[in-house]
């Protein structure tokens, strides 16, 4: 496992390998500060977006955006070992001091994850300067032990959440000097700021630090991170907007910022139906455009509301061309719907183009139906011709080519 400042040493050389001598400065996030990683493009290094930074400047220890897993549509980020590299993720933050601040995480570890990951606050950091007190708290995420633990005290711990959102929620107490942490609403450490890791830290946030650790580590995804102050005005976010089709499960995702956890959410959905919960699912029994209504209420009575929409359409059909036939004297097509609804009016054609066709050279017609999972064969007209030729049938939106050689009255396919 870790410890607060040993496994750093490494890349504190890797700095000068890579930078020399010069000095790279980063700006610290201005508060209140949220991210929920949706405006940057999955697939994209983290590093240089929103304010983050690579720990101690290295670009090779980077995470990336990702929309494998999300709990506010479409992006988290993930943090792994990347070809050779442990993602080891870090924005800085200025201003937090005094008061009570809260800091909060969405964390997502997949069943089949390995290794460990950590989630790191700092009430220090200095890019290439590093002491042990300068660490406030350490969470250590163990696959292999299938635990959260505080790296500085084995005692607390609690049950690891794997295949859901699990909230990390640490509230900082400047004033007093004390920390409390949750792990999903579960009291899991309370302890001294200041002192969370070695004697002698500051009284300030400095960092939050997402770290992969080892080799063995496998993915594990962070969304909708805040860092919000005590007494902040409770307000909320419905999310979305929503898409679907009708009687097809929804997964909404609120959030709620401020105010004094813990919060209850409470759902319209805009049909008659309501829900509960930060995630709830829904799914609508006719097509529209439905107005969602999250209402969120604390601990001290105080509410906020937000809007959102589902817009929600009915099974469509689909259609698709399948097997093109030739023979004596006509092509036969396939016409399939592989939708969830039945087609009504389908167009269809077939031409040729190409050598010489004296009869036949383009049919079309109209199929009254083809219900859903369905198909139907539809004819070509008499065809006359010589020579290479090219077939394309189309139906609905559909096409589709075959090369062919017409001799007279037969079609070789």
């Amino acid at each position: 496992m870790k410890k607060s400042c040993s496994r750093k040493i490494l890349v504190i050389g890797l700095v000068f390998l890579f930078l020399g001598a010069s000095a790279t400065l980063s700006v610290s996030a201005k508060v209140p500060w949220t991210d929920d990683f949706d405006s940057y493009a999955a697939g994209s290094a983290l590093t240089g977006q929103g304010g983050w930074v690579a720990w101690d400047n290295v670009p090779a220890v980077t995470a990336y955006v990702s929309n494998a897993q999300s709990r506010s549509s479409p992006n988290s980020v993930e943090i792994a070992w990347f070809s050779g590299n442990a993602a080891d993720q870090v924005h800085e933050y200025s201003g937090i001091n005094s008061g009570i601040w809260t800091y909060t995480a969405y964390q997502y570890v997949p069943s089949t994850m390995t290794g460990n990951t950590y989630f790191i606050l700092l009430n220090t950091y200095v890019a290439g300067v590093h002491n042990s007190p300068d660490w406030s708290l350490q969470l250590v995420s163990s696959a292999t032990l299938g635990t959260i633990v505080d790296y500085n005290d084995a005692e607390a711990t609690l049950p690891l959440v794997t295949n859901a959102w699990a909230k990390i929620q640490v509230v900082i107490d400047f004033d007093t000097d004390w920390q409390t942490i949750t792990y999903n609403d579960v009291q899991l450490q309370a302890k001294s700021w200041k002192d969370g890791v070695s004697p002698g830290g500051a009284k300030n946030l400095a960092a939050v630090d997402l770290y992969a650790d080892s080799a063995a580590s496998t993915s594990v995804y962070y969304d909708d991170m805040s860092v919000l102050p005590s007494g902040e005005e409770l307000s909320c976010s419905a999310g979305g907007p929503y898409f679907g089709e009708v009687d097809e499960e929804i997964q909404f995702t609120g959030s709620a910022f401020g105010g004094t956890a813990p919060y209850t959410y409470a759902w319209d959905f805009g049909d008659g139906n309501t829900g509960t919960g930060e995630t709830p699912t829904h799914a609508y029994t006719e097509a529209g455009v439905f107005n969602v209504t999250l209402t969120v209420t604390d601990s001290l009575a105080a509410t906020a509301s937000a809007e959102t929409t589902a817009t929600i359409t009915a099974p469509q059909p689909v259609i698709e061309i399948g097997e093109i036939t030739g023979g004596l004297f006509k092509v036969k097509a396939i016409i399939k719907n592989t939708g969830d609804a039945a087609a009504t009016d389908v167009a269809w054609s077939v031409k040729l183009a190409g050598g010489i066709i004296l009869l036949g050279k383009e049919t079309t017609g109209t199929i009254p139906t083809i219900a859903a999972g369905g198909e139907e064969t539809v004819s070509s007209t008499f065809i006359l011709g010589f020579g290479k030729t090219t077939i394309t049938v189309t139906a609905d939106t559909a096409t589709k080519d075959a090369a062919a050689t017409v001799l007279l009255f037969f079609i070789k396919i």
